[in-house]
């Protein structure tokens, strides 16, 4: 359950942003996606070949006898290798060097001295002309203030020591009130313009490939008469394809910056999903129960060239929009719980929750026009995410 939700990804992506320089930062991203896509695409492959195998019985410990056939062989291959997974990590997993958060606090501090020293510039222009004249009257002011502060101290000295003790015993019962939610304020804080941009990009790119992934088995079974075998198929060549796509992107990110390579690969996101859209299916579908047998009609091969073209575009996009992210995340709230890490993984769920719920709404409206009640939205989402980025261009440089 822990790694359904996500928990993996979390501090992989904090790895990620943490543990390497902002110059390599995206092409590490691009790495954490191509790795992801190669999991992606072999994950398909096997269950395809855990299908091909006979059923079987057999004995575990504590568990009795156990049976192997196509529904059950993934989830107990996938066990022993957790399984191995978790003994490398136990006997060779070091902690890193945390570069990438040492690099965000320096790039902070000189943000912080550059907007001082202009302060200060600015502030010794103006009061040149008055300083003069105010230094004489500031002495006369602070020793009327020492004198009638030195009457104030005895009285309140004495009334002190009552009020100490009462909000002594007043402090430690809201101790544990104000340290839970110092946590959450923190974080509020924290979270900048840019940060609340990267996440929004991050939410509706989630929606947007479910309804390009999520939506494959339903949308190719009624319009087609795919089998499980064919879906798994166009998945695994949908992984096998983001794989030169990731390593492209992470040479890239070596030239071009996050913001600039983002835009590119959502107007490909954007094209992909436009291969997609079904016009006649807008003035004619009553006729077929599958779809409509025509030159502008999405049939089998326009459907898989738009899903390659949209899938690849998409997912290079999560390296340089994850990049991004872990770049304008305040150090304050880089170190902490809510991470950039935490947040990319939470947005992303909530996203992909939100799009599997979007797709099933939209079968109970009509499942023979659940294409284009998938793509239209999609797409609208990846115009916008494009504007997002052009309107706020220089907020986001990094």
């Amino acid at each position: 359950a822990i790694t359904g939700l996500g928990a993996p990804r979390v501090i992989n992506r904090r790895y990620v942003a943490d543990a390497t320089p902002f110059s390599l930062r995206t092409a590490a991203s691009a790495a954490f996606a191509m790795a992801t896509a190669i999991g992606a695409a072999t994950g398909p492959g096997i269950a395809i070949l855990l299908d091909s195998v006979g059923e079987f019985e057999f004995s575990l410990p504590f568990l009795n006898t156990q049976q192997f056939n196509g529904m059950t062989g993934p989830g107990y291959l996938m066990s022993l290798i957790w399984l191995i997974y978790t003994l490398i990590i136990l006997f060779f997993f070091g902690e890193p060097v945390r570069s990438g958060l040492e690099e965000l606090k320096q790039r902070e501090e000189m943000a912080a001295e550059r907007s001082s020293k202009q302060d200060s510039l600015l502030g010794r222009q103006s009061s040149s002309s008055v300083r003069d004249g105010q230094s004489v009257r500031r002495v006369i002011d602070e020793l009327h203030e020492e004198g009638d502060r030195s009457s104030e101290e005895d009285f309140d000295n004495e009334t002190r020591s009552d009020d100490v003790k009462a909000n002594n015993t007043n402090e430690s019962m809201g101790a544990s009130d104000r340290s839970s939610k110092s946590v959450y304020c923190s974080c509020m804080k924290n979270i900048t313009r840019p940060v609340i941009i990267c996440m929004s990009l991050i939410f509706m790119k989630r929606i947007s490939l479910e309804s390009i992934v999520g939506s494959t088995s339903i949308i190719t079974k009624n319009r087609y008469g795919w089998s499980i075998k064919n879906v798994g198929t166009l998945h695994l060549v949908n992984g096998i394809i983001v794989i030169p796509v990731s390593i492209l992107s992470g040479y890239l990110s070596t030239s071009y910056e996050d913001r600039y390579m983002a835009l590119w690969f959502l107007a490909i996101t954007l094209l992909g999903m436009c291969f997609l859209f079904d016009p006649t299916d807008l003035f004619d579908h009553v006729s077929s129960y599958t779809y409509n047998e025509s030159p502008l009609s999405v049939g089998p091969h326009r459907y898989i060239t738009g899903s390659l073209i949209a899938f690849s575009g998409i997912e290079a996009c999560e390296s340089f929009v994850a990049s991004l992210m872990s770049k304008v995340v305040p150090s304050a709230l880089a170190q902490g719980t809510f991470n950039s890490g935490l947040l990319a993984t939470l947005v992303g769920t909530g996203g992909r929750a939100v799009g599997d719920l979007f797709i099933t709404c939209m079968g109970l409206i009509s499942v023979r026009n659940l294409l284009n009640l998938l793509i239209i939205p999609g797409a609208t989402l990846v115009a916008t995410s494009i504007a997002m980025i052009r309107w706020n261009y220089e907020l986001l440089g990094v």
